[in-house]
């Protein structure tokens, strides 16, 4: 699996990959720690079917958790943690037939549909007047964003709606991934639940 594509939806969200290493500001490493923790909590809770429990306490919805910067990151705990969760999510791929890096270009492919492609457009980039978010295309935005901004990246304009808190909003067109492809196209096994 390759990142150009998600080094491609982080240049469109106006966060440039860097070049080496770097500590990220506080902002920064809670929202890696959202997106990480978030997702791998929905394959847990609702993908596995199994309800973590800290401190007597279920955790029964992955958007649940608060986060907080509380001390300076550590460079080699950050490296040997992600390499960690990489290998334990191919081990969950392959413990359970999944097919995922299929699964993981769909995905990306998926993605990047939350920015609006502008072919053929005449108008300028940045910040979009609230009577512009149309883009020229009847392209509608969901009540959360408060801005449209359009970039030029690699010849080929693109419209970004932000809510307040800077997160990328899908247009309204967007339309979540269908894996359920995938799993029809695996040869039929027997569920077997180990005791």
């Amino acid at each position: 699996m390759k990142d150009e594509k998600v080094r491609q939806f982080l240049t469109l969200a106006g966060q440039q990959p860097p070049a080496a290493f770097t500590i990220g500001t506080p902002e920064q490493r809670r929202l890696g720690a959202q997106l990480l923790l978030s997702e791998v909590l929905e394959y847990v809770i609702h993908g596995l079917g199994v309800t973590p429990i800290v401190q007597g306490v279920a955790i029964t919805d992955p958007n649940d958790l608060k986060y907080e910067a509380a001390s300076e990151p550590d460079e080699l705990e950050m490296l040997d943690g992600l390499a960690d969760v990489a290998y334990t999510m191919f081990w969950n791929s392959s413990a359970f037939g999944l097919p995922l890096r299929e699964a993981y270009e769909l995905v990306c492919d998926n993605n990047l549909e939350k920015f609006v492609a502008l072919t053929d457009w005449a108008g300028e980039t940045g910040p979009l007047p609230n009577e512009a978010w149309h883009c020229e295309r009847e392209v509608e935005w969901p009540q959360e964003v408060v801005s449209v901004e359009v970039l030029l990246i690699a010849d080929t304009y693109f419209a970004v709606g932000k809510d307040a808190s800077g997160k990328v909003r899908k247009p309204a067109h967007y339309r979540p991934v269908d894996l359920s492809h995938l799993l029809s196209a695996m040869p039929e096994q027997k569920k077997v639940a180990n005791s």
